[in-house]
């Protein structure tokens, strides 16, 4: 049973609903035609005044909880006095109208006060960001269908990972739905298994581009251009620098002034870009097949590395609506891949390598064919006692490759990756990042333990520098290091 006190619009609603769950309501009230309106089987109602009534007389033995909705805050404070003193063990609720209001009633037996204004205030907040919803779906809406000749051409973040994966797919799927054709580009490579099978199970292919003159070719032959998991042409995605993509969807801290679109939607307080497609989806009332649905729920949960980094109510939300749509087969068959020779040799590489300063730990697995291998080493050593932030990379054609991973809360490692390597170099979130650093000249170097050498001195010296760490002076080659200093400076 739960006793009310007010019989007022909102008492009234909330007697009428506690009553169609089959609950008992007792309501008490001086206003005769106000208990008038309640009709139903389980619902009594008392007129009486608050301040006489006998409350031992009530059937408080039985109830539940005690609701003061009195419009007068001094009747709700002297029934919650007067209840507290009889029934001390008994749960109350009282209405507030603002903070002095509810810590009074707080101080004065009421267990749980709620805010008129501030659920008022969160109900209005919660239209208002559907409003911005509304128009940003519309818009990337309208820029769709602005490809309706030649097509979308959608690029991914180089080297792209389950969340850039899943949520290309789904802008691919928005395009379907207004019959825009599209396909997904990215440079770099798919070298974790799971991101492979990822992609095995969309069943729909991904073209691999080696170099930004390919994907100026694609950019000529299409009306539209999507750029996903990025930001910035050229920055961590094969696009050429002076290009403008028409589409921007990303989640990663940039700098705003440099981005330029048609429609741009970046929202770096949400964990996973899969999180804004899946609200897109939404809205646009396309309910994702089981491959989709799985891809996307797992690009949100490897990004907010299982819902305990940088997650919101919206990446929550999102996993719970996908949730029941996903194959758990699929989703079982990308989690539990088989592990390759490299990637065990490349975290052999990074046990043995490995340098600790302090809570800091840094690794160069030297000549790498397989990216994807790093964050999976990075993630591993920093379960090792006493590190907090870990930083593995390694060589791969011609570039270096970083990986960054850390628990720390005083650092920023995009921004701390930026600041030893460039902005254009490097970026992320505040607990993972990644870069990629062109080696230029170096990239030819015949003598190969000279190339490991000079590369390793370079960003070990950059990284210790940039945490503030002092280390023993090395001799490093003047053209590279101008060249990891220009590199800042970008």
């Amino acid at each position: 049973m739960y006793i009310i006190f007010g019989c007022d619009d909102v008492g009234g609603a909330l007697a009428r609903n506690l009553s169609k769950s089959g609950e008992d309501i007792l309501v008490i009230d001086n206003d005769e035609t106000a208990l008038g309106g309640l009709k139903a089987p389980n619902i009594r109602t008392v007129m009486a005044d608050v301040h006489t009534l006998d409350l031992v007389s009530l059937p408080a033995k039985d109830a539940i909880a005690f609701i003061l909705l009195q419009k007068n805050f001094e009747d709700n404070l002297t029934v919650a006095k007067r209840i507290k003193k009889s029934f001390p063990d008994k749960f109350i609720l009282s209405r507030a109208t603002g903070e002095k209001e509810e810590s009074e009633l707080l101080g004065n037996g009421v267990d749980h006060a709620v805010q008129t204004v501030r659920i008022i205030t969160n109900a209005i907040f919660g239209e208002l960001e559907t409003a911005k919803l509304k128009r940003s779906v519309f818009h990337l809406v309208s820029v769709i269908k602005g490809a309706t000749n030649k097509g979308l051409a959608i690029f991914l973040q180089d080297n792209p990972d389950p969340d850039a994966i899943a949520s290309g797919f789904a802008l691919k799927r928005i395009a379907e739905k207004y019959d825009i054709k599209s396909n997904i580009y990215y440079g770099g490579n798919i070298g974790r298994q799971q991101n492979k099978t990822l992609v095995n199970l969309l069943e729909t292919d991904l073209v691999r581009l080696k170099s930004p003159d390919e994907a100026m070719k694609i950019l000529n032959a299409v009306d539209k251009a999507a750029l996903i998991e990025a930001s910035i042409s050229s920055k961590n995605n094969i696009l050429p620098t002076d290009i403008v993509p028409n589409i921007v969807i990303d989640h990663h801290q940039t700098d705003f002034n440099l981005v330029k679109g048609e429609f741009v939607e970046i929202l770096p307080k949400i964990g996973a870009t899969s999180t804004i497609m899946t609200r897109y989806l939404r809205h646009l009332d396309i309910i994702p097949d089981p491959p989709l649905a799985t891809a996307l729920r797992y690009g949100i949960r490897v990004d907010t590395c299982g819902f305990t980094r940088n997650t919101t109510t919206e990446d929550l939300e999102a996993a719970a609506y996908l949730s029941p749509l996903l194959d758990v087969g699929l989703l079982n068959q990308i989690e539990n891949p088989p592990m390759s020779a490299e990637t065990i040799d490349i975290i052999g590489r990074t046990i043995r390598n490995r340098e600790v300063r302090g809570s800091y730990l840094i690794s160069f697995v030297e000549f790498i064919t397989n990216r994807d291998a790093l964050p999976q080493a990075a993630e591993l050593m920093l379960q090792m006692e006493g590190v907090s932030t870990v930083l593995v990379f390694g060589i791969d054609k011609d570039k270096v490759q970083l990986s960054a991973r850390s628990v720390d809360t005083r650092i920023n490692l995009a921004f701390l990756l930026q600041k030893a390597f460039g902005f254009m170099n490097a970026g992320g979130h505040a607990t993972m990042a990644a870069g990629s650093i062109d080696l230029g000249i170096f990239g030819d170097v015949t003598d190969k333990k000279s190339l490991l050498r000079i590369t390793f001195d370079a960003v070990r010296k950059k990284f210790f520098s940039a945490v503030g760490i002092d280390i023993e002076k090395r001799e490093i080659p003047d053209e590279l290091e101008l060249m990891v200093s220009n590199s800042t400076k970008n």
